[in-house]
């Protein structure tokens, strides 16, 4: 959600799927929290007991979902990952919300008003939206305002605010300490707040569905700024009721939620290994992920879990990142040449068992605004030696590293074969290094890789979540510091055009300069493989995190 960068730890989903079987996206932040935050911790005094009736998993109002451990603590200002946000987006809300379709609906605000050129939104409140503890204490537009300064100040460090609140005037200001308040953020009355902003933006709205926007309870920081977030008192649909690292993360409904409350009593997400499929079948989860290898018996029928399965496009990209600042990558040529060797289609077909749909762009076909018209580099050995051979580097090749998020991991055999492909067509050696997630996640902020595995998820659907947020050079989430002039020029005019349409073909050509320049090498647009019991209804296949559990019910077949 989110913003939410996917670092793809390509050699341990290549084991997964050839020694397990199972097909799935390991999650973890790029643009996300700071590493120095820590992991959450579990909740004291936990007086949410357990719904469970013992009596079989279609049986009571209680999902049982895998999930992941949260990569930062439950602070919205803190969430830059798909693990964290799963949960955050569930406990918070915002002034307004995606549902499963993609659509921004409102949330705490009721309604809202465009005036000043675009450049002002007035929003109005609801007066039945309250905080998780009690149920009684009703949000104001002064906790609106308190939660986007709090999200501005610099003493909190959020790693996400300038990216997706930057637009707001006063934002940055407050940032880099030359203000003491967020001055575009103005509360009218209790009930309405008004946001101004620098430029007119066709995407704002959507960028306030991104976890860093959602209003938090300033009472329960103010009075236990520490540990406030073990059990955090937010808006949402769900509330945490207990948190067990590596073990279990539940969530139970509130029942005064403003949108209708969930039809669940309780979500458990299920933090523990094993194979997913196995857990499923032996009716220890409701949703399990399904192996790579079986795909095409679900296809034809014959497999008996064939109507239970499903396929879900996610709108995310899996990538390779080349540093144009470090050699030899600071070279085109040795880009486009490393570009014009990666056999995805191969690989996609040999290893993954065409589990993913092969990045021929940057931008995923579920995104709006895609074009089949954006090509990267086809697969050319022969014009790939000739780029090598005309590079500043012939016959003087650097160390190559490739750095994947691994902690200690060894690389699989997914990252061997993209590894022994590249040496065996350039002739150039690639060392594989894996680092620690925390490690990996900070210096890749600092922009210290020469190249790295990475992936980005969509946080709001719209290109400038991906274009504009990682590759024009003013963008905070740029980490290679990326600067292509006429893309910044392209980008630029996208981000105040308004009109649709126009907007999203100046983010196709920027596009396409992107993949000219070889900065990244995109390999698949992933597709989440996975089996839901009969007995699950309106779960949503739904291509990005968004809060989709209260649409949920269990109905005993």
């Amino acid at each position: 959600m989110s913003n939410r960068m996917l670092t793809l730890m390509m050699g341990v989903v290549a084991f997964l799927i050839l020694a397990v079987g199972v097909v799935f996206v390991v999650a973890l932040a790029g643009g996300g929290g700071d590493d120095d935050n820590g992991s959450p911790a579990s909740p004291s005094n936990n007086d949410d007991s357990p719904r469970s009736t013992g009596k079989g998993i279609c049986s009571g109002k209680s999902l049982i979902v895998p999930g992941n451990d949260p990569n930062t603590v439950l602070d919205p200002i803190q969430v830059g990952d798909v693990s964290t946000s799963e949960y955050v987006v569930e406990i918070f809300g915002g002034l307004v919300t995606l549902d499963p379709e993609l659509n921004v609906q409102p949330d705490i605000a009721q309604s809202w008003e465009v005036t000043n050129g675009g450049k002002t939104y007035t929003f109005k409140l609801r007066d039945d939206v309250v905080f998780h503890t009690g149920n009684t204490r009703r949000v104001t537009a002064e906790d609106v305002k308190y939660s986007i300064e709090r999200a501005a100040d610099p003493v909190n460090a959020s790693p996400t605010v300038r990216a997706y609140l930057g637009n707001i005037v006063g934002v940055r200001d407050r940032f880099e300490n030359k203000a003491s308040n967020v001055s575009g953020v103005k509360v009218i009355d209790e009930r309405t707040i008004q946001i101004d902003l620098i430029e007119p933006s066709d995407f704002f709205l959507s960028e306030l569905t991104y976890p860093v926007a959602f209003v938090v309870d300033r009472e329960q920081i103010e009075s236990n700024p520490r540990n406030w977030t073990q059990k955090p008192n937010g808006t949402g649909p769900f509330r945490l009721a207990e948190f067990k690292p590596a073990e279990r993360i539940r969530i139970v409904k509130n029942d005064r939620y403003h949108l209708g409350a969930p039809k669940l009593d309780e979500v458990i997400f299920e933090l523990g290994g094993g194979s997913l499929l196995t857990r499923y079948e032996n009716d220890e989860i409701h949703i399990g992920g399904f192996p790579a290898s079986l795909l095409d018996s679900v296809k034809d029928g014959s497999n008996k879990l064939a109507k239970e399965y499903r396929a879900v496009p996610n709108m995310a990209v899996f990538y390779f990142t080349l540093n144009p600042q470090q050699p030899p990558f600071d070279d085109p040529k040795v880009r486009q040449a490393f570009a014009m060797t990666l056999d995805r289609e191969t690989i996609n077909s040999v290893l993954l068992y065409d589990a993913y749909r092969v990045a021929d762009g940057f931008l995923p076909p579920d995104m709006p605004g895609y074009t089949e018209s954006v090509h990267s580099y086809e697969y050319n050995v022969a014009r790939a030696k000739q780029l090598l051979s005309e590079s500043r580097y012939a016959g003087n090749m650097p160390r190559v590293v490739l750095t994947f998020s691994g902690s200690g991991a060894a690389p699989g055999d997914l990252l061997v074969a993209i590894q022994q492909g590249w040496q065996d067509a350039l002739g150039v050696n690639i060392e594989l290094q894996a680092i620690d997630t925390s490690a990996f996640l900070r210096e890749q902020r600092r922009g210290t890789f020469q190249m790295h595995s990475d992936g980005w998820s969509a946080d709001y659907p719209d290109p400038e979540d991906f274009l504009g947020k990682l590759f024009a050079s003013d963008s905070t989430l740029n980490y290679t510091r990326y600067k292509n002039d006429e893309v910044d020029k392209l980008l630029l005019a996208a981000r105040v055009e308004t009109d649709r349409t126009k907007r999203y073909q100046m983010y196709a050509e920027a596009e396409q300069l992107i993949m000219d320049d070889a900065v990244v090498i995109p390999t698949f647009w992933p597709v989440d493989h996975v089996v839901v019991k009969p007995c699950v209804h309106g779960y949503p296949d739904v291509s990005m995190t968004v809060p989709k559990y209260r649409f949920v019910e269990i109905k005993a077949e």
